[in-house]
């Protein structure tokens, strides 16, 4: 069964933060999938089961905080036997544009910690979907910036990346990650914050 991860930092403090993004965009494909309350503690996750087209697969999000995320994902794997191109990650990226997305097959952490960690424990031959959240203001602190909450200009520049989420995902588990990438890759203006 296919593993969807989205990468966020768990608890009410970091809800709404930039560097949240991919445990709403797994969210909104529960919410999609018509998953209600169905989230459940599974090892260092909370993961639920959806069914998304004709595909049946696992959500997850890692509850270990950003920088340890491996940890909860190579559980997963584990777990599950979950082969890593049955795996796709989602995750924020500050050096994309603000509403982009970028679908890769595999490769590297790009500078990412989740990743970074991720690819450390598992090596880098998993799918996976980025969102730009930047790029980090002049002057400003990165480590403040993504664990910053977005303002509404914001959510509105993604609202177009949560509406076709779920559409990216079956896609790719679907036809594959390089057809969903050359669908659904795309760089946006980024607008002014």
């Amino acid at each position: 069964m296919p593993l969807l991860v989205g990468l966020g930092n768990p608890g009410p403090q970091y809800e709404n933060t930039r560097h949240n993004i991919g445990f709403a965009l797994v969210d909104s494909v529960a919410k999609t999938a018509g998953v209600v309350d169905a989230w459940k503690p599974w090892g260092k996750s909370q993961v639920c089961k959806a069914s998304l087209g004709n595909h049946s697969l696992i959500l997850a999000k890692p509850q270990t905080f950003m920088n340890l995320s491996g940890e909860a994902v190579l559980g997963l794997l584990t777990f599950y036997k979950i082969p890593l191109v049955e795996m796709v990650v989602v995750a924020d990226d500050v050096s994309l544009p603000l509403g982009a997305i970028r679908v890769r097959a595999e490769g590297g952490h790009g500078g990412h910690n989740g990743l970074r960690d991720i690819v450390e424990r598992i090596g880098e031959g998993f799918p996976r979907i980025r969102v730009g959240i930047g790029p980090c203001p002049e002057g400003w602190d990165l480590a403040a910036f993504v664990l910053g909450k977005m303002g509404e200009t914001e959510w509105n520049a993604l609202k177009p990346v949560f509406a076709e989420f779920s559409e990216v995902v079956e896609s790719g588990f679907a036809r594959g990650w390089d057809f969903a990438g050359s669908r659904f890759n795309r760089k946006p203006e980024s607008p002014s914050r």
